[in-house]
C-alpha cells in the first residue's frame, strides 16, 4: 500500500500549486486502485495547517472549505488511516539516529517509522526521505523507487 505525505494533498488541493494537475491526476489513479492509498491523521491535520496557513500562501484555503476537502478525502473507501502500533516507537528512535533526525526532521522520521511498520511504500515530493535508509519512498510521478 502507499501511504502519502501531506505535500502530497495539499498539491491535490491548491489549483494554484505547481504540480496541481499531475498530482491530482495521480491521486485519483490510485484512489481507484484495489488497494487504496494509506494516511495518517498527522498527515491530514498537516494539510490543513498548510492550506489554510496565511504565511504560505496569499490566498489561504477558507476553514470551511479545507475542512470539507479533509473530511471528503477521508470519507473514501480506499482511504485508510493507519495509526502507530506497538512497532513504531522503536522504529522512530532507530530513524531519528540513523537520519540524525532533528526540528522539523522529526516528523518527517515519524512517518518513515509509519511506513516501515505498515510495509508501506511512502509517497512524496521531499527527497530528503532518502536519509533512511529502510524506507521505500518514490515520488509519484516516478515509477521507480529512490
Amino acid at each position: 500500500m502507499q501511504l502519502l505525505d501531506v505535500n502530497i494533498l495539499v498539491q491535490a488541493h491548491r489549483e494554484d500549486a505547481d504540480q496541481h494537475a499531475a498530482i491530482t491526476e495521480w491521486l485519483i489513479k490510485a484512489l481507484n486502485e484495489p488497494r487504496g492509498i494509506a494516511v495518517s491523521e498527522l498527515v491530514l491535520s498537516g494539510a490543513l495547517r498548510i492550506i489554510t496557513h496565511p504565511k504560505i500562501f496569499k490566498e489561504p484555503t477558507p476553514l470551511e472549505e479545507a475542512l470539507e476537502f479533509i473530511a471528503d478525502f477521508r470519507s473514501r473507501t480506499n482511504v485508510h488511516i493507519l495509526s502507530p502500533r506497538e512497532n513504531h516507537w522503536p522504529i522512530f528512535m532507530e530513524l531519528c539516529r540513523s537520519g540524525e533526525a532533528k526540528g522539523n526532521l522529526i516528523p518527517d522520521a515519524y512517518h518513515a517509522a509509519l511506513a516501515i511498520e505498515y510495509g508501506c511504500q511512502w509517497i512524496s515530493l521531499d527527497r530528503g526521505f532518502s536519509r533512511f535508509p529502510r524506507l521505500q519512498w518514490r515520488h509519484p510521478l516516478n515509477s521507480s523507487l529512490n
